[in-house]
């Protein structure tokens, strides 16, 4: 599993109420915690860990930390490595899954491990199994003291950006998007996983090593690419490697991790540098083997392409399946703005694919009354006003209208709020300014009781194609 906390994995520090004697940062150490003996700083003894002031007064310590790797959590390890008088004497650690750290104050905050006593200079391990995304992690200590290092290991699931990328490709290795390390031929100082990190290397510790080779052959790694996609390129991290980069590399790809496609071969690398290996022509790969000639030692590893469609939808579906109500609730109010039609979703989830989300859209749709329609209606602009990025794109034939048919759409709007006393709503998607406008002045006959039917069976479509898109599938309904 991957450390999702790390701070070589991008785990951050976000507020805290107290560090007097040891800085929170600590806790997020990839490395073991170490004892220095006799030394002191102008507060204390000097310590490895995140440790607080002794309490005088009622109440408990906390930290809030970020993932940076955002995921399900599955297991939780609370180390007190060398706090022996001065430990916690117990933890509680809480989850959310808000979006930055603005969005903290509105997010839910869920116990995943219940408060729970601690021994000094030891180690503990829980099982977490919680099923929803987390970013972000409350750890509490009882009622004050000091922890060495906190790791939370789980399954990466990425954003959307990361999934389906607008125009540059992505690391379809990465540990962001769950990428790992299978196999290596030798892992005598580092492990291969440690390529995978999607921070800069901070040294030569931070990287993959094998011991000199004294006789023939070579060394290898293979690694299951987190999102199976075309690769377009791939980067061969030697920063900090100088005397002990390899020579060369090869790499081969695999959809079934068996049988084996050369996508580069024997192409020499430099040593401390990013060396980038352009594929001429993209292929598919679920897994790569990188052979390093002869031995040696690297820092990161990216494999950048596309992620295949098909799963990058399902990825996004898994997304949707384990945010938190609150989170899933937004997610949804993008699609549609009717409250009920959003906590309809929500409790639905999850959905094994993407036609039982649609049919379980069309259930929820089924069971709304004109109120409900009317709050999803007034959650759209004006055909023609701008919005947000999702509506622009819905209505970029209105943009390009000129003056005369922008104002005949403007005075058009008028008059239908005017007559029923909702917003126009039309499937923009595809449509010119013109044949919106035809369609709105047609409506304007109607009686309010057919209008809001008509208006419904719109509103129907285009949350369908806005889920469509949201899970990375493009198309319309």
């Amino acid at each position: 599993m991957t450390d999702l906390i790390s701070n070589v994995a991008g785990g951050r520090v976000v507020s805290f109420n107290d560090e007097f004697f040891a800085e929170a940062e600590n806790l997020l150490n990839p490395s073991d915690a170490e004892w220095r003996e006799g030394v002191y700083t102008d507060r204390g003894k000097w310590m490895d860990g995140w440790e607080t002031r002794r309490r005088r007064d009622p109440g408990h310590d906390w930290c809030i930390l970020a993932l940076g790797v955002p995921g399900r959590i599955d297991d939780v390890t609370v180390d007190t490595s060398f706090f022996t008088g001065n430990y916690a004497e117990s933890f509680s650690l809480e989850a959310c899954g808000a979006e930055d750290d603005d969005g903290l104050g509105s997010s839910e905050w869920v116990e995943l491990i219940p408060q729970t006593g601690l021994a000094g200079d030891a180690t503990a391990r829980f099982r977490v199994g919680d099923p929803h995304r987390v970013t972000y992690v409350r750890l509490n200590i009882f009622p004050d003291g000091g922890v060495a290092r906190l790791r939370v290991e789980g399954q990466p699931i990425p954003s959307k950006d990361q999934v389906c990328p607008d125009d540059s490709p992505v690391d379809l290795v990465s540990a962001l998007v769950g990428g790992e390390a299978l196999d290596a031929s030798d892992t005598h100082y580092s492990k291969p996983s440690n390529l995978l990190r999607p921070s800069d290397p901070a040294g030569m510790w931070d990287g993959w090593e094998t011991k000199r080779r004294r006789g023939p052959g070579h060394d290898w790694a293979t690694f299951r690419l987190g999102l199976p996609g075309k690769v377009e390129s791939v980067e061969v991290d030697t920063r900090h490697f100088r005397g002990n980069a390899p020579g060369w590399v090869s790499i081969h790809v695999s959809d079934d991790g068996a049988t084996w496609t050369g996508l580069a071969g024997m192409v020499e690398v430099l040593p401390d540098m990013v060396n980038v290996i352009e594929v001429p022509e993209p292929v598919f790969a679920a897994f790569l083997r990188l052979d390093i000639h002869p031995d040696g030692g690297l820092a990161r590893l990216r494999a950048r392409g596309r992620p295949d469609p098909a799963v990058a939808g399902q990825r996004r579906l898994e997304f949707l399946n384990s945010l938190f109500d609150v989170e899933a609730g937004r997610f949804f109010e993008s699609a549609c703005a009717s409250k009920k039609w959003v906590d309809g979703m929500t409790v639905g989830r999850p959905f094994s694919d993407v036609s039982m989300l649609l049919a379980g859209a069309g259930r929820v749709f089924a069971s709304l009354e004109e109120g409900d329609w009317l709050e999803a209606f007034a959650g759209h602009p004006r055909i023609g006003e701008h919005r947000d990025v999702v509506t622009d794109r819905e209505q970029s034939g209105a943009a390009a209208a000129d003056e005369t048919v922008r104002a005949s759409l403007a005075e058009a709007n008028r008059a239908y709020e005017e007559r029923f006393g909702f917003t126009y709503i039309v499937y923009a998607t595809g449509k010119s300014a013109e044949e919106m406008l035809e369609i709105a002045l047609g409506r304007l006959d109607n009686t309010r009781e057919e209008e809001v039917a008509i208006a419904a069976d719109q509103q129907r479509a285009i949350t369908a194609t806005r889920l469509r898109r949201m899970l990375c599938l493009g198309g319309t309904s």
